[in-house]
């Protein structure tokens, strides 16, 4: 390892994360002299994970920092020559050999990172000498092995999210007013029949579906939370939640509002006087928000949805009015949520925003998100608003 890496990134990578039979056999080739003999390892897995047809190599950015990096520190050093499995070694052993090895003569070949890669084909080789081989071998197993779990189940979710001929049917019919609105403006009639069969006349504007990743409030403690944001990344996901990977790794970063943002809010009244700027016809004067939401409230007839929620939806709406996007399965998903999230948007356009879309969190996401998409095509035609027919939807399990 000629080329130098920056450090690892995290600091627990170092010579001691391995397991200690590696170093009573580094100890066992030093002591007979077998430590110099040159050596060839082969990193390999012997069956691809989930039942799947592919694994995703990943990791081998961390490989090469840790190799580079390889050095056994004095305090390193102390902690061994005092464990009690270790204890009666020869001080050389600590003083001459571990207390100066480093990587200078360890060759790596490596699949390129992100790679497609099968059962028993090494992805990575390393030619050594037989001590210093033997003592990265755990290392660099438990570099690789989760980040390619990770990039693997990241790509097979992407993969899954856009559907097996995605790139042959993607907006091969754009939708046309084609559902008949029940009388409460709420949706198509339970009557209406619905063509969903790719390129049927009811499929819809097909966008190029997005993942992102929200994992690091049930991840494996912080080096797991930060690990799935970055080999998800590899695996294809657009975006993680983790503010931390964004900046460290620079990737993209997404969120919304949790619900107990929503549920924060109580009543209208707590949103009274907020405005926002307009910026539809160059005018660009405050307004507030609140009475052109409750104008489409009463002329929707949608008197009974959940106050606070609305409150809530108003405030993010007026914080960020260019990304609006919200999370509208709190109370009642479909005759509160969403239809509150309707009003907002409809006032929103009017001030020269576009919406972004929905976020659904709980509940049957597949029935859920074709009611939503029903609504939104029965607004958009309602008051021709093709804004509606563009929303994101963002669903969480």
């Amino acid at each position: 390892m000629a080329e130098q890496y920056p450090k690892p990134s995290n600091n627990l990578v170092t010579p001691l994360l391995t397991d200690l039979y590696q170093i009573t056999m580094a100890y066992a080739y030093w002591k007979t002299n077998q430590h110099r003999r040159p050596s060839h390892f082969e990193l390999f897995f012997r069956k691809n994970p989930f039942g799947g047809s592919y694994t995703l190599f990943a990791g081998l950015d961390e490989v090469l920092k840790f190799l580079s990096n390889f050095h056994f520190s004095e305090s390193d050093i102390e902690y061994l020559r005092n464990t009690s499995q270790l204890s009666h070694c020869e001080a050389a052993f600590f003083d001459e050999y571990l207390a100066t090895l480093d990587c200078t003569e360890v060759y790596v070949h490596a699949m390129k990172e992100g790679s497609m890669a099968f059962p028993r084909v090494p992805l990575i080789t390393v030619t050594a000498p037989l001590g210093i081989g033997n003592l990265i071998e755990t290392t660099l197993l438990t570099l690789v092995n989760y980040p390619s779990l990770i990039a693997t189940n990241a790509c097979r979710m992407v993969v899954a999210a856009r559907g097996q001929f995605w790139e042959e049917t993607a907006g091969a019919n754009p939708p046309r007013a084609l559902l008949t609105p029940r009388t409460d403006g709420g949706g198509p009639s339970r009557n209406t029949p619905r063509q969903l069969a790719e390129g049927g006349p009811a499929d819809f504007t097909r966008r190029k579906p997005k993942c992102v990743e929200f994992g690091l409030r049930r991840a494996q403690g912080p080096d797991g939370g930060f690990s799935a944001s970055k080999y998800s990344h590899i695996g294809g996901f657009h975006a993680t939640s983790n503010v931390q990977a964004g900046k460290l790794l620079n990737i993209p970063i997404a969120g919304t509002h949790a619900h107990s943002f929503i549920m924060s809010y109580t009543s209208l009244a707590l949103v009274e006087g907020v405005k926002v700027k307009r910026v539809k016809g160059g005018a660009e004067e405050m307004v507030e928000l609140l009475p052109l939401v409750m104008k489409y409230r009463e002329e929707l007839g949608w008197t009974k949805t959940n106050n606070g929620e609305l409150a809530a939806f108003v405030g993010y709406a007026t914080s960020f009015p260019n990304v609006f996007l919200c999370l509208i399965d709190t109370y009642d998903t479909l005759h509160s949520g969403l239809r509150n999230f309707v009003l907002v948007s409809l006032a929103l356009d009017d001030l020269g925003y576009t919406p972004r879309g929905i976020r659904l969190d709980s509940g049957d996401l597949s029935y859920l998100s074709l009611e939503c998409e029903y609504v939104f095509h029965t607004m958009a035609d309602r008051f021709s608003r093709p804004f509606f027919l563009r929303f994101g939807y963002c669903g969480l399990e």
